[in-house]
């Protein structure tokens, strides 16, 4: 498998085909004289700056600490979890009962769309 090709950018979603985001990063184990061991699939918005430039990941963390009301920080999935590797990345994971995954979206819709005239019906 291709890594970057197969895994790097695709749709994760849960079991129960809500989306995930995208995978961002891919952590890897660098071992001496052996190859590299794929360790975990990274998402998170500090993730993908860091890609773009370190410096940017800093800025976009720092701003994200003092702007946003949920931690920032990169949900790491074992490829465990993974069921399937296709067009997606589906995952053994239920995204409405872990509470460390869609922290910003969780928090969006408690605080601001649930208090929208005619958002509950």
């Amino acid at each position: 498998m291709d890594l970057v090709r197969d895994v790097l950018d695709a749709r994760l979603v849960d079991r129960r085909g809500r989306s995930l985001g995208r995978v961002d990063g891919i952590l890897l184990d660098v071992r001496d004289g052996r190859p590299p061991r794929f360790v975990a699939m990274e998402v998170g918005l500090v993730t993908a700056a860091r890609r773009i430039h370190p410096r940017l990941a800093r800025w976009v963390r720092a701003f994200a600490i003092k702007v946003l009301p949920v931690p920032v920080r990169p949900t790491r999935y074992s490829p465990r979890l993974c069921r399937d590797i296709g067009v997606d990345v589906k995952l053994d994971v239920d995204a409405q009962s872990d509470a460390r995954l869609l922290r910003l979206e969780k928090w969006l819709r408690r605080h601001v769309v649930e208090r929208i005239p005619g958002a509950g019906e």
